[in-house]
């Protein structure tokens, strides 16, 4: 499975084909929309922007659901349109980085500007999970956990899942110093397959590597991971925090059935 890049409506859309066909309505939103409300502070904004994406996506959500994100690893399986609190774009969930639900007309959105946003589909059992996860989040491993929610709660198998690992900052653009990188050698021991020593106090890690390796090592097949390899700091197109430091936008990965 490969990624597209097209253009609809003057707006360009990043999205999968083949995982569109079996089932997932979805995309990743680049920089000619800002999906933040803490970036754009104006819901009209956002929600513009929104309307769009729905537009891309051919479906428009019953609720958009949204987590609060911190950085963290807890995820929340949504099973009513009901759940967590009212917020300017749908619903929301305090100190959430990911959403799981297996509901037609729940659409899931993470934002990001550098993280890696994972987009896992189980199309047998009709089950999305949409996952925000930063250097914090790839320590705390919050992709195997979503494995597991799928399993222990979905009954997945992790042979049946898709994956896809959007853009985030690749490895030659995400520089880190010693206390971060001595943080990722404590927690994996093969982290010189995902590292390299840049000077003589910086490192640079490679965090979609790592994910990927995660949900590798949970049972997926290679071939259904998709890495859409474009660095957000490297790339124009694309918001990037450390590239645009307080001009910073946010994107969107978006997902529905």
């Amino acid at each position: 499975m490969n990624y597209e890049i097209v253009e609809y409506n003057k707006h360009n859309f990043i999205y999968v084909k083949e995982l569109k066909e079996m089932g997932l309505n979805h995309c990743f939103t680049t920089k000619d929309m800002d999906l933040g409300l803490k970036t754009t502070k104006n819901p009209a904004i956002v929600n513009s922007n929104l309307e769009k994406v729905y537009d891309f996506l051919g479906k428009r959500p019953a609720m958009l659901f949204n987590g609060y994100q911190v950085h963290g690893d807890n995820i929340k399986i949504i099973n009513r349109i009901e759940e967590g609190l009212e917020n300017d774009t749908g619903r929301y969930f305090d100190d959430t980085d990911g959403l799981m639900t297996k509901e037609k007309g729940i659409g899931l959105i993470t934002r990001f500007a550098d993280c890696t946003p994972i987009i896992i589909y189980d199309p047998i059992n009709k089950v999305h999970a949409n996952i925000h996860s930063g250097w914090r989040g790839t320590l705390k491993t919050i992709a195997r956990k979503a494995i597991d929610m799928m399993i222990d709660n979905f009954s997945s198998i992790p042979i049946d899942l898709i994956a896809v690992l959007g853009p985030s900052i690749s490895k030659e653009d995400f520089e880190v110093e010693e206390d971060v990188y001595l943080m990722f050698k404590e927690r994996f021991s093969n982290i010189s397959d995902f590292s390299a020593i840049k000077n003589k106090t910086k490192y640079l890690i490679d965090i979609k590597g790592i994910n990927k390796q995660l949900l590798i090592d949970k049972g997926l097949k290679q071939e259904n991971i998709v890495d859409i390899n474009l660095s957000t700091y490297s790339t124009q197109f694309l918001h990037s925090y450390r590239r645009d430091k307080e001009s910073y936008g946010l994107m969107g990965a978006i997902t529905l059935i």
